[in-house]
């Protein structure tokens, strides 16, 4: 049964891969800077403004684009891409230096990753599919063990 762009409607787990504070802080940071330079060139009204109007652009942007994994009756979700359960295959959960490892110097040319810099932990998930070009994805969470176990119920309830 492929399911390939079909969203399921029971959502097992879901979890949105936030900027890290320090990400936060340096658009903070640029964006308040680029209204300090128009201010002192332009005029504080407009260095105001200038400041205001790209740090609320910048915080609306890192908030909409950060990606979202989840997982439904029918696929496992990183950001846009979808996996149905059925080619889920062996899961594995890497610590901060084994995933840095894992997205470097071990990294697969044909692998799909998900990451997020300020995220240590990441897990490996196998692709079973023969007709999809990536053997694995690699994908960051906060929450590892949780989504690993959320993954591995979510495929035992799909093959039933």
């Amino acid at each position: 049964m492929a399911t390939e762009g079909i969203d399921g409607k029971v959502v097992a787990y879901s979890e949105r891969l936030w900027p890290s504070i320090g990400m936060w802080l340096f658009a903070i940071a640029m964006t308040s800077s680029l209204g300090i330079a128009y201010g002192r060139a332009y005029g504080n009204s407009l260095g105001f403004l200038v400041g205001f109007a790209t740090t609320a652009a910048v915080v609306i942007g890192l908030a909409v684009n950060a990606p979202i994994i989840r997982i439904d009756e029918l696929n496992f979700q990183a950001g846009r891409a979808r996996l149905p359960l059925q080619f889920v295959g062996q899961v594995k959960v890497l610590d901060a230096e084994q995933s840095k490892r894992a997205r470097s110097t071990d990294a697969h040319a044909g692998a799909h990753f998900q990451l997020r810099g300020g995220i240590g932990e990441s897990l490996i998930i196998e692709v079973t599919d023969p007709q999809d070009p990536h053997p694995y994805w690699q994908v960051s969470s906060r929450k590892a063990e949780q989504l690993l176990a959320a993954l591995e119920s979510a495929k035992l309830a799909a093959k039933a």
